[in-house]
């Protein structure tokens, strides 16, 4: 008897010692995951929005036109768009191991060889293949990944990960054009080609997904019916708001630093607002990440876009460096949630198993509406010889947003009140 009690005692002992060593491992490998996936994020909208400080150096190298070279933003979205349709329906199949390594390694050949671009289809194949063979491999598996790790506070830990994504925004493209101003271009895609195999390398292999969420998502894809036709209104009700929403900010986001530069009659003032628009963003989508928790996420996402529309009309109206970098910072704060609680709305609209492939067809739609605000912006300006008309369309594009996301809400309370009246009891769970 003294020797099954000194067992019992043992066993329990264990246990208790188990599950604060069990806690400390969840928590460890959480937090390589969101900091992992942070970094990650970081350094691939941060290579992406390069296009918006070269510029300058390509402009009079080249004699291209302002509009051309915009295209290559276009065309890093192009193939975020497209890739991250593919790549979002692979990453409901496939260990996000093999596509952090095709994604990474991507990502460096492209920067690699914009080192050597000569005309503008080297320029745009670069960026084409920067965003659908680079970052698009990584985007969806990031924050699947992310997604699957927590089951409360996801809005917090998706929006701490999407918060990287700004902040590699102004801090990629501002460290760029200072290293353009010493090195010449050509040697700062160098230097950020070296940069990527570092921070990658140090990164992706610190991103997995919960075992027990891998083998459940696996066993839910082998089941799968298909989405019903109230999930697919969801998801396209989703992908329209999230094309509206990155055509408005595609403008700003290509055109800020040139913007702001012109009207300040300094460079530096343009990348400035831009870093600055990018910081503020940073905070941004770690904030709407509390609120959508809190508030829900179809409502947090209606209010991101009103913050981001009306800083849109607003600058054209400011002439003086302060004002706009002021102005810069209330964008950005705004502009970042939209992505935080978009994410969001996507996963709550569809079961973990078709999150890959919805994502990757919202997002698809998401990187269009940027590439051709980003695009419109150049054009524009090409034909006018100011912002004025490029950000009065970005505007309009956020006032349709605002109207979408208006009629998706009043369509779920609809449907809430005639569940609720079957059911003759309200339901309380918010949905997109």
């Amino acid at each position: 008897m003294s020797t099954l009690s000194g067992i019992a005692e043992q066993s329990h002992q264990a246990v208790a010692f188990a599950a604060p060593s069990a806690a400390r491992d969840l928590m460890w490998c959480r937090i390589h995951v969101v900091v992992g996936a942070t970094l990650a994020m970081a350094l691939g909208f941060g290579t992406l929005a390069l296009t918006s400080v070269f510029i300058r150096p390509l402009e009079a190298e080249f004699a291209w036109t302002r509009a051309e070279v915009s295209f290559g933003y276009a065309a890093g979205t192009i193939g975020m768009a497209l890739g991250g349709y593919v790549w979002g329906r692979v990453t409901d199949r496939v260990d996000v191991r093999i596509l952090m390594a095709i994604g990474g390694s991507g990502m460096v050949l492209s920067v690699l060889s914009m080192t050597a671009v000569h005309t503008l289809w080297q320029f745009y194949l670069a960026n084409l293949v920067l965003g659908g063979l680079g970052f698009a491999v990584l985007y969806t598996p990031l924050l699947a990944a992310t997604k699957e790790w927590f089951d409360r506070r996801r809005g917090v830990a998706i929006g701490i990960v999407t918060a990287g994504g700004a902040l590699g925004q102004g801090v990629v493209p501002f460290l760029a054009n200072v290293l353009i101003d010493s090195l010449g271009w050509r040697l700062t895609f160098l230097t950020l080609a070296i940069a990527t195999i570092l921070a990658l390398g140090f990164t992706l292999p610190r991103i997995t997904r919960p075992v027990d969420a891998d083998s459940a998502r696996q066993r839910s894809s082998h089941h799968d019916a298909g989405a019903s036709p109230a999930e697919r209104l969801r998801v396209a009700g989703l992908s329209l708001a999230a094309f509206l929403c990155c055509a408005c900010m595609g403008v700003p986001l290509v055109h800020m630093a040139s913007f702001v530069g012109s009207v300040c009659g300094s460079p530096a003032i343009g990348a400035t607002s831009l870093l600055v628009a990018m910081l503020s963003g940073t905070i941004g989508r770690v904030c709407f990440g509390f609120i959508a928790d809190r508030i829900g996420y179809l409502p947090s996402y209606a209010l991101a876009s009103a913050i981001q529309t009306a800083c849109v009309v607003a600058y054209p109206l400011l002439g003086d460096s302060m004002s706009l970098i002021a102005l810069s910072a209330v964008f950005g704060f705004g502009f970042a949630g939209n992505m935080t609680c978009l994410i969001l709305c996507v996963g709550e609209a569809v079961p973990a198993h078709r999150f890959g492939s919805a994502l990757g067809l919202t997002m698809l739609v998401a990187w269009v509406g940027m590439g051709v605000g980003g695009y419109a912006g150049g054009v524009l300006f090409d034909i006018y010889l100011n912002y004025t008309f490029a950000f009065a369309l970005a505007g309009l594009m956020g006032v349709l947003n605002l109207l979408t996301i208006a009629r998706m809400a009043w369509t779920a309370r609809l449907a809430h009140r005639t569940v609720s009246s079957r059911n003759g009891r309200a339901l309380l769970t918010p949905a997109c």
